[in-house]
């Protein structure tokens, strides 16, 4: 009779044990699942964005170059410094759409979440 307590005891610990694997089991097949539905979502969105970008991220490039370039043209500084300090007038919102808008072209990846970083890292500043 002690022989069958024990054995009934060890095959509901086996029985325990063997549910825990299956479990433990599931729990990472399904994380690896999502990491590679996230994986694959995040490669669809880069092919999608190079393959939609077009003449955007060269506009930009551009835009973007021409005050570096006016640097360096001694009589063109008092523009920049002009350009930049009406850019600090404009409202802030505007601000943020033009830096979304320059990092979709290049193909950054912004989220809501992205934003929300980035005004509570202007917030800590």
């Amino acid at each position: 009779m002690g022989s069958t307590l024990v054995q009934g005891w060890q095959e509901r610990k086996k029985a325990k044990l063997e549910s825990d694997i299956a479990l433990d089991k599931a729990k990472t097949e399904a994380t690896i699942k999502r990491v590679q539905t996230r994986d694959e979502a995040d490669i669809a969105w880069e092919n999608l964005s190079l393959e939609q970008s077009g003449w955007k991220d060269e506009y930009w490039t551009l835009v973007l170059s021409i005050p570096m370039i006016m640097c360096f043209i001694p009589s063109m500084n008092t523009y920049v410094d002009a350009g930049f300090k009406a850019l600090e007038t404009t409202p802030e919102w505007y601000r943020y759409f033009i830096g979304i808008a320059i990092g979709s072209a290049f193909g950054v990846k912004i989220t809501l979440d992205t934003i929300k970083q980035f005004m509570q890292m202007k917030k800590g500043a």
